[in-house]
This record gives structure tokens, C-alpha cells and sequence, in this order.
């Protein structure tokens, strides 16, 4: 895939992140939001098997990926990341917007700042908070084992699926936050305390919300929570979990297209 690395002045920062230009101009643009500490990265594999007529940008928030660790940690914090990518990038159409884990829970938040922009998101392995979610037992992790070791901890018990290829994991550990434990930590903590529940009647779009049925982090009820206040209905992926952008990307592909298809069409129908 011919991507181009993407570096920018952020509101609190340089933010980095890639682009693959799309062939087609009048093809609604993709902005894909990666998982909590995780990067930009985790959607190249999904990005390879979408038409090329689209332009892709999969930015890095602040305090992930290549970009700086500066400034708050927050639902508006990262948001403010998103708006200064699209707005230096000139994306300021339609947009179809996709994200993972918290990322979707952005993409609704940036739909509600942008209602008349964003034409569609897909949730993936996303909720709108995380209720029942013990931050404290998380932290205590991060410091016994540091960031790789919790990582590579939680990856394989917990985050995916029970018949994932080894490889997947790897994959995934690779493409973790690369920052200090503290600065990880703040982001977890900043995340399961994030609810954009209260933003979803601002929400215009259609949606697709996408769970792994072994999603042990945003789980099969909070997928159907979030489905619920978007006004759609859950789709559940047997067999996967928490990162169906990495576990299947070939499904994950398939049901995107048909996604930006449908609402692409209903677009343009009189």
C-alpha cells in the first residue's frame, strides 16, 4: 500500500500519523481512529483490502504512536488531535469515519462536532464507556510489568480471540504505545473514565457498530449499548475479539465497503 507519513503542528504537539491518497477526488475520504495505546498503524492491513479510489488517514493521537506526549489526555483533548489533522490535510467535505475500541467512541464525539461532515462511523470493538472496568487493577499492571510486559501479558489471555494466529498477537504487541509506563498509564486512565453517551443525540450519521464475540474489553453488551443510543443495530463477529481490525481483516474489509457503499449511495439518491 503506498502510504505517505503524515507530521504536523497538533494543538498540543507534533502529531504524526500516514495517508494514502485516494485515485478518485469525489470518493468520501476515511478517517480511521486506532484503539487506545495503539497507533495508526493497526489499520494498514484493513486499508490494503479497501479500493484505492478513497483517501485513508490514520493519524497517531497525542502520547501514541510517533506523535508527542504533551498536553491532556481526553475524549476532548483527542478530538482537538483529530479536528487539526483533518483541517491541515484540507478534509473539511463529507467524511466517512472509523474507529477502534475508543476510537469509536472519537468518531462519535467527532461526529457531533461535525454533523453536516461526517456522513457515516463505524464503531469497531468500541463502546461508548467502560463500565465495570477496574482502572486501578489495570495501573497495578502496568507498574509490576511495565509497558511491553503488560502487553504482552493481556494481548494473548484477554485481547483476543480464542483461535487467533499467533502471528496476530505479535503483530499486535508490535504496534502497542511506545511511550514510558506513566504516560501509558495516564492514557488508560483517561480512557475508562471517558463517556461520550451524553453526545450520541447530536449524532446525525448512520452507523455501524462491529463487536468480537470474545471481546473481553468493550463487550457484547457495551456494544449493544452503544448500537442502541446510535439508533442501529449490533453486529457481532463470532469467533473474534477485541481487535477485529488485526484478527480478520479480509471480514472487516468486506463490511466497510459495503458500509461507505450504502450510505455513499443514499448520499447522492434525491
Amino acid at each position: 500500500m503506498d502510504t505517505t507519513p503524515l507530521r504536523i503542528a497538533g494543538p498540543a504537539g507534533t502529531l504524526a500519523g500516514w495517508i494514502r491518497r485516494g485515485t478518485d477526488p469525489s470518493a468520501t475520504p476515511v478517517l480511521f481512529i486506532h484503539p487506545i495505546n495503539m497507533q495508526g498503524r493497526i489499520w494498514f492491513d484493513v486499508a490494503e483490502r479497501l479500493g484505492p479510489e478513497r483517501t485513508l488517514v490514520m493519524p497517531d493521537l497525542r502520547a501514541h504512536g510517533g506523535s508527542s506526549a504533551e498536553g491532556e489526555f481526553g475524549l476532548d483533548a483527542w478530538l482537538d488531535d483529530i479536528l487539526a489533522v483533518l483541517d491541515d490535510q484540507n478534509l473539511d467535505s463529507d467524511l466517512h469515519v472509523v474507529g477502534g475500541s475508543l476510537g469509536g467512541s472519537l468518531a462519535v464525539c467527532l461526529a457531533a462536532a461535525r454533523p453536516k461532515q461526517v456522513r457515516s462511523i463505524a464503531a469497531i470493538g468500541s463502546s461508548l464507556n467502560f463500565a465495570g472496568a477496574d482502572a486501578k487493577d489495570v495501573l497495578d499492571v502496568f507498574d509490576e510489568y511495565g509497558v511491553p510486559g503488560t502487553f504482552e501479558k493481556v494481548f494473548p489471555e484477554i485481547t483476543f480471540g480464542p483461535d487467533v494466529d499467533p502471528a496476530v498477537i505479535r503483530l499486535g504487541i508490535s504496534l502497542a504505545n511506545p511511550n514510558p509506563v506513566e504516560i501509558v498509564k495516564r492514557v488508560w486512565e483517561a480512557t475508562v473514565t471517558s463517556d461520550s453517551t451524553p453526545r450520541t443525540p447530536s449524532v446525525r450519521c448512520e452507523s455501524l457498530v462491529l463487536t468480537g464475540q470474545f471481546d473481553a474489553t468493550c463487550t457484547p453488551a457495551l456494544g449493544m449499548h452503544m448500537a442502541h443510543h446510535l439508533r442501529t443495530e449490533l453486529t457481532l463477529m463470532p469467533g473474534l475479539g477485541h481487535m477485529p481490525m488485526l484478527e480478520a481483516p479480509d471480514r472487516v474489509g468486506v463490511l466497510l465497503e459495503r458500509h461507505f457503499a450504502t450510505f455513499d449511495r443514499l448520499h447522492r439518491e434525491p
